[in-house]
Formats: C-alpha cells, structure tokens, sequence
C-alpha cells in the first residue's frame, strides 16, 4: 500500500536536468516515474491503485516540450508535424493547421473526457499509459507515429505500432523521457482517415470498441490500408492481416466479408469484460471496417 505522505516529486528547471535526474535514479535501482497533466495518476491515486511512490514533474518543461512544430520547406521531411510530448489535446483542438489536416487526431481529441482534461492530458502521457482503450493513440499509430524517446546516452525513436510489448507495458528504458510523436507528411492531410469510438455514451466513456484507420485508394481500388484496433487486445494494436485482406478490395461483398472476418480472427482475440463481450466486440469491429471501406471510398460523399 502506497503511504501518500512519503510521496517524492522531483520538479526539474530544463530538459537536461530531468534526463540526469532520471538517469541518475534509474543507476540506483530506484527509476522516478514520469508525470505531466496527472490525468491518469490521479485517477489511480483515487482508487487506490497507484504503485509509484517517486515521482518526475515534467510540467514545468511545457514551453520546451509542448509545441507543434510543422516542417518548413528545406526540411528532411517538409510538411511533416512534431508534437511536443507535453502538447495536450486542447493544444492540438487550438491549432486551426491542426483540426484541417488532422481531422480524426482532433475528433479523437475532443472526445477525450471533459474539456478540463484536454487542457492537461498530453499526448505523451496517453501513449505511456498503455491503455487498450486510449483515444489518441489509435490515430496517431494509423499515421505511422513515431516515438522520440531521449536520454544522456543519447536519442532514438520507436514506431508507435512497435512500442507496446504487452499490457500498459513499453519499450521506454528507466532512464528515458518521451520528447516528441513525429507525424510524416505522408500521413498528413490525405483523404482516407477513419476514427470511430463506441462506448455508452457521446462523450465521457471508456471505449469499448473502437477503429482508426487509413485507407489508400487508387483506381477504385484500395491500395494501402492501416487498420488500428481499440480495446481488442490487451494494447492498442495494428492489425497487419486485416490490411494484407483489404489490399485490391473494391466492394464488399460476401467473398471480401469472409476474407476480413477471417483475418480479424487472426490479428485479434477480444476478452469478454465488465464492458462488452468479445462476441459483440468482434462483430462490432467487423462493420467499423466495413463502414472505414465505405466512408474512405473515392465517390463517397
């Protein structure tokens, strides 16, 4: 049981000192655990589940990492978007550029618990958490996201689709900091995004099933597809059979349903929870991809 008065939060001045001090508390065996908007670590604090007793308050580091810096003209990847790892979602819905070329990050963002929580979660801390019912995180996965993560011993960066190893677990060493999600221009401001969530309600809920998704077409045909699942598996996942099945579709039709629900069964394995049972999330799922097919269809309206 976490004892709350014995509660250590180190508040660092600039990036280099938190990098040292988390270095420096990873060499002890005693590693600090990274927070910002507290979103999500008060929610655990509140129910008793919180594990953590020493704490890194990166909050204070907004003006250095809470930007949205799009490429300019010159650039190795011109037109391309870093989000600050402290940017938040009401960030990100403040930012006209933003809400036209990003459209399903801004839905996603708007719809992520009240407007008091867009002004202090950020889009580090939705990745970190781990969640298998994050909200921006499918999004940011079916634009081939990026994770910068940093450290003294230097900087490397992730694909998002890569960064989870199991449940509310990531490759992000002890000692590193997430700095930056890199959005390519690729991804960027095309036709063919898709986000749905469906949970109980409008807003304020949980997901229960939810698809992201980027579907590429060409000669009335799909070309290149992402597909990213929510609450399906233990993390948010990229469902690489689904994309291989979708590939050359032009119409669904009962032979393409086959091929879908077939590869479904492979890339996922929903549980049955206090939520949804894993028959509906699988059935939901199924005509999520077929309403993404219809949506991101070239002479749809």
């Amino acid at each position: 049981m976490i004892q709350y008065s014995r509660i250590e939060v180190l508040r660092p001045t600039n990036l280099n000192e938190a990098l040292k001090w988390m270095h420096d508390a990873a060499e002890k065996g005693d590693p600090l655990r990274p927070m910002a908007g507290c979103t999500d670590i008060m929610v655990d604090a509140n129910s008793g589940r919180l594990k953590w007793q020493r704490f890194i308050d990166l909050w204070g580091l907004r003006f250095a990492l809470g930007e949205l810096e799009w490429a300019l003209a010159g650039a190795v990847d011109p037109g391309s978007l870093q989000i600050g790892a402290l940017a938040t979602y009401g960030d990100l819905l403040a930012d006209a550029r933003a809400c036209e070329e990003l459209p399903t990050l801004a839905c996603a963002s708007s719809l992520i618990g009240a407007t008091q929580i867009q002004a202090r979660g950020t889009f580090a801390g939705n990745i970190e958490n781990g969640s298998p019912a994050a909200d921006a995180v499918p999004v940011l996965m079916a634009m081939d996201a990026r994770v910068r993560l940093q450290s003294v011993r230097g900087m490397r960066e992730v694909a998002l689709a890569d960064y989870y190893t199991g449940y509310r677990a990531t490759q992000r060493a002890e000692d590193e900091l997430i700095t930056a999600i890199m959005l390519p221009k690729q991804a960027i401001g095309a036709r063919g995004h898709f986000f749905r969530k469906v949970g109980t309600r409008a807003f304020q809920a949980i997901t229960k099933v939810g698809l992201a998704a980027r579907i590429c077409w060409k000669d009335d045909a799909i070309e290149h597809a992402r597909v990213v699942a929510v609450a399906m598996a233990p993390t948010i996942t990229r469902c690489e059979n689904i994309e291989r099945a979708l590939l050359g579709v032009s119409v669904v039709n009962e032979a393409v349903n086959d091929k879908l629900r077939e590869a479904q069964a492979y890339d996922l394995k929903p549980i049955s929870d206090v939520r949804s049972t894993d028959r509906y999330r699988n059935e939901v799922f199924h005509r999520l991809v077929c309403q993404a097919i219809a949506e991101t269809h070239p002479d749809a309206e």
